[in-house]
């Protein structure tokens, strides 16, 4: 076995590691980058493979850094099976057909999207897969609906990928489990460099109140899978312990709107199940022109949630728009803002936000912001999570930012004696360690 590394080597996003087994050439996740300019310019690095000799694909979970780059391998010739569990299909469904309306003019388009669903194969986790001469399995990874990390053994060795780890305190999903016994480990490092702060119902619990308290217009800026569904069960565990501070939540987001459908048909997959299914069902939802129109006119106090995250499009920007002026509105960014990105501005005392040539927003209200709903293991789970491998294992860090890779490197090193930081088409051959 050979491993070849090649995406989110010097970045966080535009996941994809390169394992030339004895049958073919397999890889795992095919991620976009997405950030500034300069980094979303690598998406059209030429790579080091044509995408018709890939054999397979192993996907992690359905976020685009990972899953983001598969239609424009099919586009190109890829023809492969693509291995995920189910629930991942379902979550990147909806993120890629979302994605084609973006990427329609630069990289693929919904007919490019609908070629590469039809490739994919649902396994189970833990369930072994023959694959070109080795095998394949998927390990829960904790993060979201449906994540893994990947096994690869081939030639009696035995290969980890991380994808991306969950935490061990998620109100949805079960930690990941140490792992064990295998010959290397292929490591994310997104929160490498941090312990994470703030508490998620804490953090609720002081919105909701200075929403109540100030009769405001609440509005969280979300990502629309994972985040948005950890943020209402959030608010309606608050709800449930304090029915008298009940207010009206909105939801604005077609994308939120679907992956609340698909979280709760893998509701069984997560730790509340019914409980889940009853809070997704609580918000109302703004699907219709007429229901913005009155929405629009509205005072508070109301929460409404929308994406995008970062701010960097969808739908949120029609309520910094509305509200804009309004000096008791409350916006807050519920989650990492990457550099370059409107929300990262905001924070660093920015107030004007571009929504096309000729418009711009003027934000007058409070800007908040947490870092307690990341979906990520932070320093010390991420350590947690190797454990109980032994000393000798190599790590190679990936998917993190220059400043997380070099300070988990540094506490792995007090009980690792082999701890790497590869570059794009670094190679690595576990076969003859």
């Amino acid at each position: 076995m050979e491993i070849i590394f090649w995406g989110a080597t010097e970045t966080v996003t535009g996941s994809m590691t390169f394992f030339k087994l004895p049958e073919g050439l397999i890889c795992v996740d095919a991620g976009l980058y997405q950030g500034t300019p300069e980094i979303e310019k690598l998406n059209e690095t030429p790579l080091p493979f044509k995408p018709r000799d890939i054999k397979s694909v192993v996907l992690t979970h359905a976020h685009l850094d990972h899953s983001g780059f598969l239609p424009y391998l099919v586009k190109n010739g890829f023809r492969g099976p693509i291995f995920c569990t189910k629930a991942t299909l379902a979550l990147v469904k909806i993120i890629l057909e979302d994605s084609a309306k973006i990427m329609e003019k630069k990289y693929y388009d919904p007919k490019d999207v609908q070629r590469t669903l039809n490739l994919v194969k649902t396994i189970k986790w833990n369930e072994v897969v023959p694959l070109l001469g080795g095998s394949i399995k998927l390990i829960p990874a904790g993060h979201i609906l449906g994540a893994s990390s990947v096994e690869i053994i081939s030639n009696n060795k035995k290969i980890i990928v991380s994808g991306d780890l969950g935490r061990s305190d998620d109100p949805l999903m079960d930690a990941p489990n140490p792992i064990q016994e295998c010959d290397a480990v292929i490591m994310e490092s997104t929160y490498g460099s941090r312990k994470r702060t703030g508490v998620i119902n804490q953090e609720i619990e002081s919105f909701i109140n200075r929403v109540k308290k100030q009769s405001a217009v609440g509005i969280i800026a979300s990502f629309a899978v994972a985040r948005a569904q950890l943020i209402i069960h959030a608010i309606d565990e608050y709800f449930l312990l304090h029915p008298e501070n009940r207010i009206k939540v909105f939801l604005d987001s077609p994308m939120m709107l679907n992956a609340n459908k698909i979280y709760k048909k893998f509701s069984f997959l997560t730790k509340n199940p019914e409980t889940l299914k009853k809070y997704l069902e609580s918000c109302h939802f703004i699907e219709y022109q007429n229901q913005w129109d009155h929405l629009k006119k509205k005072t508070g106090p109301m929460i409404i949630i929308s994406s995008s995250g970062m701010l960097s499009g969808g739908r949120i920007l029609r309520y910094l728009e509305n509200w804009q002026h309004d000096k008791t509105a409350i916006l807050f960014l519920a989650g990492h803002q990457s550099e370059g990105s409107p929300g990262q501005a905001l924070l660093k005392g920015q107030r004007d936000i571009a929504i096309s040539e000729e418009s711009l927003i003027h934000w007058c209200g409070e800007v908040l912001n947490s870092d307690a709903f990341s979906s990520h293991a932070d320093q010390d789970e991420l350590l947690e999570w190797t454990k109980k491998l032994d000393k000798k294992t190599p790590i190679y860090l990936i998917h993190g930012d220059h400043e997380s890779k070099i300070k988990l490197r540094t506490e792995l090193k007090q009980h690792f004696e082999m701890v790497y930081i590869p570059k794009r088409m670094d190679t690595f051959k576990p076969d003859v360690c």
